[in-house]
């Protein structure tokens, strides 16, 4: 199994810098117990165990064992998924840095990165080894804030549908889509962040988001919405999106796509608004992270 080899290679990858302890979360196929019993435990220095929590089989497991895993003050936290994942994992990992590791194709949020590569990354940074401020950069996220509270958040993007009930998790047709509020908007990606991106890109260290409104004005763009779906979407304004600036969802009823899953939904009654905030998740560059420690001499005997 490809998940079970990855983590192998990321546990045998953060076990070479010395790290004391590799906490795994549990899930449905055991993949953290499988990649255990084919590394043997011998050939660990580290501790490391399954953590020990109840499974409920849903998305809810990501966050619940990044809040066990801030509890144990774990130095690092990597991740293996994609945008969704990480959000999940986001909501409650609070100041830990993430090494997010994309599974799939069309994500954002997760480099597509080899896992041993990671690993070793991850290990030098739960040691302390490279100075943080400069391989660990703290990203956007998006806060969605109903009747006055903050209810959910987003890393990517958030995609007002016109919708009455968040229903099946099948996907939305383009048509349904009315508002796109994004912390990126990169035109090499797939998926609603390319339509802001083939417009004006904002990437992951612009401080600013982007807003879009969808429907017939003068402006049309071409964009990958989907891999091998090329589409040319009408644009009824747009603007850039400053930190701490909100939006308000002007459809009602509604149904808010966050990171790609459909969360939230938005009665007539409802004032719902998006905001974007500077304060989401540390995340590891791994490339510069593993040459800082290199230039470093650590690496060296």
């Amino acid at each position: 199994n490809e998940k079970t080899n990855q983590l192998r290679r990321i546990i045998m990858g953060i076990d070479a810098i010395g790290v004391d302890e590799i906490l795994i979360m549990p899930d449905y196929y055991g993949l953290g117990q499988r990649a255990l019993d084919g590394i043997g435990r011998k050939k660990l220095d580290a501790r490391v165990s399954v953590i020990d929590m109840p499974l409920s089989y849903t998305s809810e497991d990501s966050t619940r064992a990044a809040e066990l895993m801030g509890e144990q003050e774990m130095g690092c936290i990597v991740t293996l998924g994609g945008d969704g994942t990480n959000r999940d994992v986001a909501k409650k990992s609070g100041r830990i840095p993430l090494v997010p590791i994309s599974t799939g194709t069309n994500n954002v949020f997760p480099e597509m990165v080899e896992a041993t590569t990671a690993g070793l990354a991850a290990g030098i940074t739960a040691r302390k080894l490279v100075d943080g401020k400069d391989v660990i950069k703290t990203q956007k996220r998006l806060a969605v804030i109903q009747n006055g509270r903050e209810i959910d958040m987003a890393l990517i993007d958030a995609v007002v549908l016109d919708q009455l009930f968040v229903g099946a998790r099948a996907i939305w047709e383009l048509s349904e889509v009315r508002q796109i509020i994004c912390t990126r908007a990169e035109p090499t990606n797939l998926g609603m962040t390319a339509i802001g991106g083939n417009l004006f890109p904002v990437g992951p260290d612009d401080a600013r988001g982007m807003y879009l409104r969808l429907g017939n004005g003068h402006l049309k763009v071409k964009a990958a919405v989907l891999p091998g779906v090329i589409c040319e979407v009408g644009i009824a304004e747009w603007k850039l999106l400053e930190p701490g600036e909100e939006v308000a969802v002007n459809l009602k009823p509604s149904v808010i796509a966050l990171d790609g899953e459909r969360e939230v939904t938005v009665k007539d009654t409802d004032q719902t608004k998006i905001k974007l905030q500077p304060d989401g998740p540390p995340v590891v560059d791994v490339k510069k992270t593993i040459r800082a420690a290199a230039e470093q001499g650590f690496f060296r005997k």
